[in-house]
């Protein structure tokens, strides 16, 4: 029976360790693990070692004080290190020497100091040191010159925050988000100069040429980050310089006579975006449709002006080209040079002039993007 009895009791122990090493070991394994040098606040741990000096009495007002102003400071964590400490040192630590690591603990800056008699009597100083343990390094030190114990105590955090206010901490400076525009609509105006060449169905070569002006609205709808389309309309002109001859009742005479019009081109374009550092590079294609407006003004060479109606046979064109954009405010700068050419021929009077357009046309403009980052596909 004595011996059942020690076999349960010994069950019952082995049992009760078991159950305290198995709560104890997951509380210790769920201990935070701090950066080095900075407690659980992420404040910087600074060792603070006993003052030397045979002024017992001095010494321990100001090191109170001295742990006190440093937790002031807000960045730092003060850690007291005991007297029993620095006496089990192997050797002694000069307060004007870094501490050795076994005495800090881990702290990432550490204070030593003293009270010294001074040359004149009832003279006083009491000196800091503040360390960078790091790399074991002062990073500065100065000293507090009394008479009066109680006018010093009041000057030790002006001399604890000057201390510390020569510690160099290194800044990691995050790199800047990158903002480069991508709106999912895009809506601009431009307006530039078109150099036009003017050819008859029957000629190989073109046989009139004008700069005109254009300008006109653009809105685009990005596909992708890649793909957009584009749609504008264009107010655009031409001016065609007849010289011929004609048949009159005194014969064949020539004949000067200057055509000048207004259109509306609507062009719709497929756009690839490519970033090129700050600029956004996009060629671009598509096809064009031309819609008269109004009727065709002339004059000749003797003063005679009128007007006749006109016409666009087959009004598509094709169009392609590169486009450059920078941003500038709140939108995008934007240059941009074309080629286009008509597929069809335009009618001046019931067939009395025909002609096909090529053009080069060189623009500027403004854009603005709306609802940023925003995808379709």
């Amino acid at each position: 029976m004595n011996g059942k009895r020690r076999f349960l009791l010994s069950r019952a122990a082995l049992l009760a360790v078991l159950c305290v090493l198995g709560v104890s070991v997951p509380i210790f394994a769920q201990a935070p693990e701090n950066r080095w040098g900075v407690d659980n606040e992420g404040k910087a741990i600074t060792a603070v070692l006993p003052l030397a000096g045979e002024e017992a009495a001095m010494n321990r007002r100001f090191y109170g004080e001295i742990v006190e102003s440093v937790a002031a400071l807000g960045k730092y964590s003060p850690r007291e290190v005991s007297v029993d400490a620095v006496i089990r040192a192997e050797a002694g630590i000069p307060t004007d020497m870094p501490p050795i690591p076994d005495l800090t603990d881990g702290a990432r800056y550490a204070l030593t100091g003293g009270v010294y008699r001074g040359e004149v009597a009832g003279e006083y100083y009491l000196q800091l040191w503040l360390w960078d343990m790091a790399g074991s390094t002062m990073i500065y030190t100065d000293d507090l010159v009394y008479d009066d114990i109680n006018e010093a105590m009041e000057s030790v955090p002006g001399l604890v925050e000057w201390l510390f206010s020569h510690i160099r901490e290194r800044v990691i400076e995050e790199s800047p988000v990158d903002v480069w525009p991508d709106p999912l609509f895009i809506l601009g105006a431009r307006a530039g100069i078109a150099q036009r060449w003017y050819v008859k169905p029957n000629e190989l070569s073109p046989g009139a040429s004008a700069m005109n002006l254009e300008g006109g609205f653009s809105g685009a709808l990005r596909l992708n980050s890649l793909f957009s389309v584009q749609l504008e309309l264009l107010l655009t002109g031409d001016t065609l310089v007849y010289r011929g001859l004609e048949d009159s009742p005194t014969g064949p005479v020539m004949k000067n006579k200057r055509y000048t019009n207004l259109s509306l081109e609507i062009p719709v374009l497929c756009k690839m975006n490519f970033r090129v550092g700050k600029i956004r590079l996009s060629p671009l294609a598509g096809l064009y449709l031309t819609a008269p407006l109004g009727e065709t003004t002339y004059r000749d060479k003797e003063g005679t002006a009128d007007t006749v109606a006109w016409s666009v046979v087959n009004p598509l064109g094709f169009t392609a080209g590169l486009e450059g954009a920078v941003p500038s405010g709140p939108g995008m700068i934007l240059a941009g040079l074309r080629y286009g050419g008509d597929f069809g021929v335009m009618s001046i009077s019931g067939d009395e002039r025909e002609y096909r357009r090529n053009a080069v046309s060189l623009y500027l403009g403004y854009e603005f993007g709306f609802f940023e980052g925003k995808k379709i596909f």
